[in-house]
């Protein structure tokens, strides 16, 4: 199959790699269609790598003109920036921001996992549940039960926890409390009962699990 036409995945207005192929316009233009539909399911998106911001960006490429129409994207500050490629082989037909999934890990299970998951696995509409933050970590309390998982840092725990609470207030659920703040016995608690269950005391204190900016 030729290569005439490319979905192509940008951080940073840098080319991170090529999502599918096609010969045709109309079926690439199909899929581009539907993968800038089907983010909008994206609950917490990527904006931290390697303790830089980065921001995502989808574009649909061809080789079979060689000039490229106008095409501006608005940045984080509502600016209009034209879209340029250096690959002299190629030119943007369309560009659309593009939220990549961010994942958070999951101490329970030892493994990194969506905030999807997460909702289906450990926020079931029938358990009434607190949700919290601790340091770089977000904790979810059923009864006497505190399930743990891990993010970059405090800044990104604290995100998520923001956008858990729109998400809940936005699909009408009422089945949990958001705290901003643990009081000093309520975080003592929180440790031990983690500790109990096992978690490493060294890990559960620590503030962040990102790197250093490269």
């Amino acid at each position: 199959m030729s290569n005439n036409y490319l979905i192509v995945l940008f951080k940073n207005k840098i080319k991170r790699k090529i999502i599918k192929s096609y010969s045709t316009e109309k079926n690439a233009l199909v899929k581009f269609k539907e993968l800038i539909k089907k983010n909008d399911e994206v609950i917490f998106e990527k904006r931290v790598e390697n303790a830089c911001d980065v921001n995502f960006e989808i574009g649909l490429l061809t080789n079979k003109i060689k000039t490229q129409k106008s095409l501006f994207i608005v940045d984080s500050i509502g600016r209009n920036n034209p879209v340029n490629l250096e690959n002299p082989d190629y030119v943007f037909l369309e560009i659309k921001p593009y939220r990549v999934e961010e994942t958070v890990f999951d101490w329970q299970r030892q493994e990194k996992i969506t905030i999807d998951r997460l909702l289906r696995l450990y926020c079931k509409k029938k358990d009434f549940k607190s949700i919290f933050t601790l340091h770089n970590k977000l904790c979810i309390q059923v009864e006497l039960d505190v399930s743990l998982f891990s993010l970059k840092d405090s800044e990104e725990s604290e995100r998520l926890l923001d956008v858990l609470e729109l998400y809940f207030r936005d699909n009408g659920r009422t089945d949990a409390m958001f705290i901003k703040d643990v009081s000093s016995a309520q975080r003592k608690w929180i440790y031990q009962t983690l500790e109990d269950k096992g978690f490493d005391k060294k890990r559960l204190y620590r503030l962040k699990t990102t790197f250093s900016k490269r």
